[in-house]
């Protein structure tokens, strides 16, 4: 007769593990919504916004996809989020001082193929990916500096 393996039966242990929806892919329909936010407000900036919310939903959505490019969902260089956050850092300095957060032609490109990098990643990225990468994200935006992971070598796109 065989025995069964023990395992921990700690709260730390069974926290610890996922649950099988964590591990499955993002609900299209939740994908979709998200990249379609992060495409609205990059046309938002493209245009001129009234509002710096398009201008923070994109920062957001840079940030998001580098955490989730160190967790093996796609390339994100670190001299591209440099370079991304300077254009960033143009749209909010301009935007403070005229009141229209517009984002320069130059940086269109670069910040359209982010967004595109995150729209993809959404589709193919477990909801566990996407919690640690939030998580991550609200730990920045409260002050913890930004460290970057060792990447995970990428997955096939």
């Amino acid at each position: 007769m065989s025995r069964t393996l023990p395992f921990q039966r700690s709260p730390r242990a069974t926290r610890a593990r996922l649950s099988k929806a964590q591990l499955l892919p993002i609900p299209r329909a939740v994908a979709d919504e998200l990249a379609l936010a992060a495409h609205m407000s990059l046309t938002a900036l493209r245009s001129g916004s009234p509002d710096i919310a398009p201008a923070q939903h994109i920062t957001e959505a840079m940030y998001l996809a580098k955490f989730l490019a160190e967790a093996g969902h796609g390339n994100f260089s670190q001299e591209e989020l440099l370079l991304a956050d300077q254009t960033m850092a143009a749209v909010f300095d301009t935007g403070r001082a005229s009141g229209s957060w517009t984002l320069a032609a130059e940086g269109f490109d670069r910040l359209a193929a982010i967004v595109s990098l995150y729209d993809h990643q959404l589709r193919r990225a477990s909801l566990a990916a996407l919690s640690v990468a939030s998580e991550r994200l609200d730990r920045f935006k409260a002050g913890e500096p930004y460290q970057p992971l060792h990447s995970r070598k990428s997955a096939p796109l």
